[in-house]
């Protein structure tokens, strides 16, 4: 869900699930939910991967319209900051797949939510392998992220940690660098 260019990794997801379909007889499918400008080129990679019927493009729509047409958020972003797809499905208790990136280990620390490597297509194959193999696992991670996202991302607590932060910083003493002379210092030579 999001933008379809290259940072989002979502080459890295056809490639895996092309990986995946080879080694089922039941074919998982992907659908994948956005706009951007490597719409046409990702469209191209699942034709020329064979995941015509596998995959669809159904174009932009909100999280909370596009979370139903699927059982698992796959993110393989090769870099993120703070995605609030990833919120959104923590919260919905939707079994996630991310790539270990920006924000993304903020997150899911303390929680037993697997990360995969950015651009790793065989970790990703085998991520969504575990998932549909073990379903109710998946169910009962995303269930244990929603309590933890659902206590550290509140308007509190997310305020007293920048609070704490500017009050730490401001706390710092002021050190003042000069890289060229004073005047003083060239009329002094």
């Amino acid at each position: 869900i999001g933008e379809l260019r290259a940072l989002k990794g979502i080459d890295v997801l056809l490639s895996a699930l092309a990986a995946l379909n080879a080694t089922r007889t039941t074919p998982a499918r992907a659908v994948i939910v956005g706009s951007g400008p490597d719409g046409a080129m990702l469209r191209d990679r699942a034709s020329a991967l064979g995941l015509e019927s596998a995959v669809s493009f159904p174009g932009a729509m909100t999280a909370a319209k596009a979370f139903p047409l699927g059982r698992t958020l796959i993110v393989p972003s090769r870099k993120e900051s703070l995605p609030y797809v990833v919120l959104e499905a923590a919260a919905s208790a939707m079994p996630l797949i991310a790539t270990n990136v920006g924000g993304i280990p903020e997150i899911v620390v303390g929680t037993d939510t697997p990360l995969i490597p950015a651009g790793d297509s065989p970790a990703l194959t085998q991520a969504m392998a575990q998932v549909l193999a073990d379903p109710v696992l998946a169910s009962q991670r995303a269930l244990r992220l929603r309590s933890a996202v659902g206590q550290r991302f509140t308007v509190a607590a997310m305020t007293a940690s920048v609070l704490s932060f500017y009050a730490e910083v401001a706390s710092r003493p002021i050190s003042i660098v000069r890289t060229r002379p004073s005047a003083t210092d060239v009329n002094a030579t």
